[in-house]
């Protein structure tokens, strides 16, 4: 059975110890060349193994191709019991701030200043896991592209500037585990035309090993591919890289290759405790340059360029130099 967006949203840790959960929109706006990043998010570590406490978390960034000394990025935490959850109809609440199938609304105040907002979505795409749900269980860390073609419309206020968003392109993400990936690059960017949601990621397996793959999903007119498997992920081992995430996967006799480049002052750092120790450094922005080609028997059928249109991620136990931490 397909899953539907409510069960992509499902609450899936509900406080247990040793877990992380986390539900997040991503939004471009091309006309500004801005992006906007918004989470809601718990942690729970396992008792004794960890210095950061069990809390409940709201984030929320901006990123200025333009102006890039604009970038911002601010959190505030709350009780881990503070944040709510309803599955059918999804409903998740934390303080006042909300997500449903509609949209999200909601405010922060951080030692960086103040951001609030109010978002109306629709949706057009069923959700895309980046493992097949059959095989979830292997790995420590789930990732599913809930809504990964949404139209944003409503308001973001941060640090005094006010930005209006009219159908801007976006998705909407669930991720949740027991341990962050070791390593990984995501990339995601949409359009009124197509969507791309994947990562490379090196992972704790649940039996011990290390395991890497790639997955990959997208979108274009009548095209859909989905490279998802368990033996297709596994078999698509891209480089991990701080610098961009190229990627491809073959299905029967379709290739879809896929570039996200971001340049490195557009990137914001920021950092991810992990349920067993330690933590994960993320760089991050929403103004990345997307390349997409999608070919059949060696044709184009789809050649999409998009510069300052895609989301990108590197993340690795280490901080990459020259990328501020803001969070």
């Amino acid at each position: 059975m397909a899953m539907d967006e409510e069960g992509a949203n499902s609450r899936r840790c509900q406080d247990r110890r040793g877990t992380y959960e986390a539900w997040f929109v991503t939004v471009n706006d091309p006309a500004s060349r801005r992006g906007f990043w918004v989470r809601y998010t718990t942690f729970s570590p396992p008792g004794g193994g960890t210095q950061t406490e069990a809390h409940s978390a709201l984030w929320a960034f901006v990123f200025d191709h333009d102006e890039p000394h604009h970038n911002w990025g601010g959190k505030q935490t709350f009780p881990l019991e503070a944040l709510r959850s309803d599955s059918r109809p999804f409903h998740l609440r934390l303080g006042d701030a909300i997500m449903d199938a509609g949209g999200c609304s909601g405010e922060l105040r951080s030692n960086h200043g103040s951001a609030s907002w109010r978002l109306l979505w629709e949706s057009r795409e069923p959700p895309f896991p980046f493992l097949d749900p059959r095989f979830q269980g292997v790995s420590s860390v789930v990732n599913i592209g809930a809504r990964p073609a949404i139209a944003v419309t409503g308001t973001i206020e941060v640090a005094g500037r006010t930005y209006q968003l009219d159908s801007a392109p976006g998705g909407q993400q669930h991720t949740w585990g027991t341990s962050h990936a070791l390593e990984w690059n995501w990339g995601f960017a949409s359009g009124a035309d197509f969507w791309l949601d994947g990562a490379t990621s090196r992972v704790r397996s649940r039996f011990g090993s290390i395991l890497t793959g790639t997955a990959l999903g997208a979108g274009a007119g009548s095209e859909s591919f989905k490279s998802n498997g368990l033996l297709q992920v596994l078999r698509n081992r891209s480089p991990i890289t701080p610098d961009a995430w190229v990627a491809s996967a073959r299905l029967g006799e379709r290739r879809l290759e896929v570039s996200i480049k971001p340049r490195r002052q557009d990137l914001v750092g920021v950092t991810y405790a992990d349920p067993q120790g330690g933590v994960r450094y993320c760089c991050h922005t929403e103004v990345a340059d997307l390349a997409l080609k999608l070919s059949r028997r060696g044709h184009t059928v789809v050649d999409i360029n998009r510069p300052a249109a895609a989301a990108f991620e590197y993340a690795s136990e280490t901080p990459l130099a020259g990328v501020p931490l803001v969070v």
